[in-house]
């Protein structure tokens, strides 16, 4: 049975994605759950720890799915680099039915805030599991990487601009994608398999990007 605390974040998450967030006042969330406002307050003080509540959600579900991942592989730190990378494109398959929800949830004056806590939050957690990777494969001589929290940084800084490109790439009118996209992708893979001491392309990232984006075009179409 689900507790008060997440009935408040259920019904908060359905007001602010359908009416709003702004418009969204505290009395329609303890009238949706039928609490009193004191059994409101005994969990949030105001509507942006709700909404904080809810983005870490978000990235609760990306933890446990890169650590399913990595807790279940058996193979090299190179096939686990390129698992975690997939990882992240098959979770943001899964919130692809949500895009409409997700734009109005953060679609509000001020929302910059949020948004910047939301990447900060992403970062962390992707270069702390980069990092671990990446130590481990060093450890093994798979990989040859001085700088290991850096390069882990900067590769999660990487995943999540790759994602801001391919968004711009499947909304924009042309169907075709662009060069400067492509050769976007081409660069980092060849700049990714370089930091790691790796000669070959064995980190498949324009591969896993152009999957994602035809799985996405294909969800979208059928939608």
């Amino acid at each position: 049975m689900m507790n008060i605390k997440d009935k408040i974040i259920e019904a908060s998450y359905e007001l602010f994605t359908t009416k709003g967030y702004e418009k969204t006042t505290i009395s329609d969330i303890i009238k949706v759950i039928g609490s009193s406002r004191g059994g409101f307050y005994h969990h949030f003080n105001s509507k942006e720890e709700i909404l904080e509540a809810i983005t870490a959600g978000y990235l609760n579900e990306i933890e446990k799915s890169y650590y399913t991942v990595i807790n279940d592989h058996k193979g090299s730190s190179v096939e686990l680099f390129n698992k975690i990378f997939e990882t992240f494109h098959h979770y943001k398959e899964g919130q692809v039915k949500d895009w409409t929800k997700l734009q109005k949830l953060f679609s509000f004056e001020g929302n910059h805030a949020i948004i910047l806590k939301i990447t900060r939050d992403f970062n962390e957690l992707t270069a702390r599991v980069y990092a671990e990777i990446i130590g481990d494969g060093t450890k093994k001589g798979e990989f040859t990487v001085k700088y290991t929290e850096a390069l882990a940084e900067l590769w999660a800084r990487e995943m999540l601009q790759i994602n801001r490109l391919a968004r711009k790439e499947l909304f924009k009118k042309e169907k075709n994608l662009s060069k400067t996209f492509i050769h976007q992708l081409e660069f980092t893979e060849e700049m990714i398999n370089r930091e790691l001491g790796l000669k070959d392309l064995s980190i498949k990232v324009k591969s896993t990007v152009l999957n994602y984006m035809h799985d996405i075009r294909e969800i979208i179409t059928l939608k």
